[in-house]
């Protein structure tokens, strides 16, 4: 099992995971006194993305252990793993999760399957995001994945936890867009 002390003891993992994967564990140490969860239970936050976006774990025993929340700067929330080994392992096979939901179609399975092929298709988009995800596979024992994509489905489908706004009490929206991927002017292109 990885623990955040791992993360933080191995700089280039964290410098990784910041540049290439946009989870800074330095983004942690912000005021998060604006998030209510629903229902009300622990959480600590363990690391912030460049949009404001937080990631926590949330609920009692080891942080390490607990479910992941992805909370976003826009008002969306939802689980998106079960613990922090599964997140990372996500992120390696999914970097360009955030996208995989936003044209998900409502959280439809076979979208996000055609979305996630046409962002393969497209290539990571930065070049050293290959090497990185060598280098932080090689450093931890992360679990291998066979269906990220359904893991990322089933994860926020089964979103057990929500964020409330502090000043109304209204619940944060799905993760889930409701875009499709042929929505993307840049991947107007046979999608059977």
């Amino acid at each position: 099992m990885i623990t955040l002390d791992d993360l933080q003891r191995s700089q280039s993992a964290t410098h990784d995971l910041a540049r290439h994967f946009d989870f800074d564990l330095s983004r942690a140490a912000r005021d998060n006194a604006w998030i209510k969860l629903a229902p009300q239970q622990p959480f600590m936050v363990i690391a912030g993305d460049s949009s404001g976006g937080v990631f926590l774990a949330y609920g009692d025993g080891e942080i390490e252990r607990c479910p992941i929340l992805y909370v976003s700067s826009e008002g969306q929330a939802g689980r998106i793993a079960a613990n922090l080994a599964e997140l990372l392992s996500m992120m390696m096979a999914l970097p360009a999760w955030h996208d995989l939901l936003k044209f998900s179609g409502n959280g439809n399975l076979e979208e996000m399957r055609r979305t996630a092929r046409l962002i393969e298709e497209d290539g990571p988009g930065d070049d050293e995001l290959p090497a990185a995800t060598r280098r932080i596979m090689a450093a931890f024992l992360l679990p291998a994945i066979a269906d990220p994509v359904k893991l990322l489905h089933d994860c926020v489908h089964a979103s057990d936890c929500n964020v409330v706004a502090d000043d109304d009490g209204w619940p944060y929206e799905s993760l889930f867009g409701h875009f499709k991927s042929s929505d993307n002017p840049f991947w107007k292109r046979d999608q059977s």
